[in-house]
């Protein structure tokens, strides 16, 4: 078998199979590769999913395609190595080697990404969005707790922190992370708290929150992430044109509702402005407000007094600068998630 000018191309389909086997495994049924797949947790001191620290390669459709291509070319070279020994009456070493370090090669991809694993368990290849979450989750703290508020309801509940200005803090749980459905393909663009530069600080009273306040939080267009380098430069340069819009802004005008949510919670409505590619859109966040206690803070790594946010809106992309490349995503909105810790830099 072996002396065979087609053994070659068995290796090949192994490392198809591999492949394949691979990408069933992972479940997420994604287009493209991922060297460095992104996952989420749930992280019960934040109220919410952060990326976890493991990152295994996800393979994609396109690398399964490149194999079954080479497992092809190595079949027309197997005929072609064949016909040439007959008419030479002597061994292609020179391209029966060719062939082997063709096939084997193509081994590499699946082995590699099975010894990086599957990631953590639980972990989700999209950040769950409100809603989304599991009765366990919102439980804990955050899912879907503030979309239950009635526009009408008042101004309630409080929470034991001095009042101030608090700062965001660059730390696991400050990111802003975006849904899209493009390309066949579901994932998030995410804005983190050190790779992105968000920065930003709410001023106002957790013991009064009916009191005035307000916020306001940009990032950095340049620094999107979608989890495939490629797209990730397009989405800056072809859609945020990050050069000319250098800077996502979201602002908070006030409170709609609140009500307490439990002892360190309150969850909330509230009014804001989001600005997005040189246009300012009205929205209305849902959210929570939480204080974590100290046994929380020593977990999170942090000190002071600590605010924890979560809140949630949608923008309807007919409505954006993006208008124009409505048909080039598989939704008609933008589902936008903003996790932020603050800490208290003053009064």
């Amino acid at each position: 078998m072996l002396r065979s000018a087609f053994a070659p191309v068995v290796v090949a389909v192994a490392a198809l199979a591999g492949a394949l086997a691979r990408w069933l495994v992972q479940g997420s049924g994604n287009l493209y590769t991922a060297p460095s797949k992104r996952l989420y947790v749930r992280n019960a001191d934040l109220g919410a999913w952060v990326e976890s620290p493991e990152h295994p390669i996800w393979l994609g459709l396109e690398v399964c395609a490149i194999i079954a291509a080479i497992a092809v070319g190595l079949a027309i070279g197997g005929w072609f190595i064949r016909r040439r020994e007959r008419i030479t009456a002597r061994p292609a070493k020179v391209l029966r080697i060719a062939a082997w370090v063709a096939a084997v090669a193509p081994l590499a991809v699946p082995i590699a990404a099975f010894a990086t694993g599957t990631g953590p368990a639980g972990g989700r290849s999209v950040m769950p969005l409100p809603g989304e979450d599991t009765d366990a989750a919102v439980a804990a703290g955050g899912g879907s707790a503030a979309s239950a508020i009635p526009r009408e309801r008042p101004i309630a509940g409080a929470l034991a922190a001095p009042a101030g200005t608090y700062a965001v803090v660059a730390h696991d749980g400050t990111a802003i992370t975006a849904r899209l459905k493009a390309g066949g393909e579901e994932f998030d663009a995410r804005f983190t708290g050190d790779a992105a530069g968000i920065a930003g600080a709410w001023t106002g009273d957790p013991g009064a929150l009916a009191a005035p306040m307000k916020a306001e939080v940009t990032a950095n267009a340049a620094a999107v992430d979608t989890g495939i380098g490629t797209r990730s430069e397009h989405a800056r340069t072809g859609y945020l044109q990050a050069e000319k819009f250098p800077r996502v802004t979201f602002a908070l005008d006030g409170l709609v509702s609140a009500r307490q949510d439990g002892a360190d919670q309150v969850a909330f409505r509230a009014k804001g402005t989001v600005g997005l590619i040189g246009k300012t859109h009205a929205v209305e966040f849902d959210g929570t407000l939480r204080r974590p206690d100290a046994a929380a803070l020593g977990r999170l790594g942090l000190r002071g007094d600590v605010l924890l946010v979560q809140a949630s809106f949608a923008l309807l992309i007919k409505d954006t600068a993006l208008a124009p490349d409505a048909g080039d995503f598989n939704n008609d909105r933008i589902p936008i998630h903003v996790s932020l810790v603050l800490r208290r830099t003053g009064g």
